[in-house]
């Protein structure tokens, strides 16, 4: 299934957020790339149609960032711009998921409004008839 344009552009927004401050003092290098791959994961599992496992990543992927701000690894501004990032991909994630649930609903209903068309019967197939023939009659049967 393809992905609209504003899911591929959220993720991007959020691996951006993440990464463009790696080495600053927002947000440390080793939290970021943590982060980074954790947005990678459930861009994965989202775009496999494994809806609960990226609703699960994305989930750690927020108690990363909360371990991180607790650690003193991500500033409150670099921790709040993530946040609203993450919660677009958990909007954008749930949509998807709708979409994708939609469809398949919408599959399943016409597949059962469908007729069935039945495959042909086989002719049947009859043994030829002997034509007057009676054994020990006149047909050379002694």
């Amino acid at each position: 299934m393809r992905r609209p344009v504003g899911w591929a552009a959220v993720v991007l927004a959020t691996a951006l957020v993440c990464g463009s401050c790696a080495g600053s003092t927002e947000l440390e290098t080793d939290r970021a790339q943590a982060l980074q791959e954790s947005v990678l994961t459930v861009t994965a599992a989202a775009a496999e149609g494994r809806w609960v496992d990226a609703q699960s990543l994305l989930t750690d992927t927020r108690a990363a960032l909360d371990a991180g701000k607790d650690a003193g690894e991500v500033s409150t501004e670099r921790y709040d711009e993530i946040v609203a990032a993450l919660d677009r991909v958990a909007a954008d994630l749930a949509a998807e998921q709708a979409a994708a649930d939609a469809a398949a609903q919408a599959a399943a209903e016409q597949a059962a409004a469908e007729p069935v068309t039945p495959e042909p019967a086989a002719p049947e197939v009859v043994a030829p008839k002997d034509k007057g023939k009676k054994p020990g009659k006149g047909n050379g049967d002694k």
